[in-house]
């Protein structure tokens, strides 16, 4: 049987791009309900493409997943949208865990969390 490498064949920014529509249909705001200025430079590029902003208005860091369920998360963009697409499918979680080369354990606790 082929196992296909299925993070590798995600695009990374198109991963980020689509989950920044879904979790921020009106646009990334700080915490506190700032917008961030247009053409404002990222505070921090460690993650890329989930970068840091740091709010003019009231010094917050924040980026994509801050205030979300999601907060918290050392998976990448395209892991995310495989795992979510797993759970939406109803896919067990060993299955996505086996799938992605994943820990079932920590991924049932984000199953969870995300699904309450």
């Amino acid at each position: 049987m082929i196992k296909f490498p299925l993070t590798k064949l995600l695009d990374e920014q198109a991963s980020y791009e689509w989950l920044l529509e879904i979790l921020h249909p009106k646009g990334l705001y700080c915490p506190n309900g700032h917008a961030i200025p247009v053409g404002q430079a990222p505070h921090d590029r460690q993650r890329e493409p989930i970068v840091k902003y740091k709010c003019r208005g009231c010094g917050k860091v924040f980026h994509i997943f801050t205030g979300t369920d999601l907060s918290g998360s050392h998976y990448t963009c395209g892991q995310i949208v495989l795992i979510l697409r797993g759970f939406l499918q109803g896919q067990t979680t060993q299955h996505i865990a086996e799938e992605l080369g994943l820990d079932y354990g920590t991924l049932l606790s984000w199953r969870h969390r995300i699904q309450r």
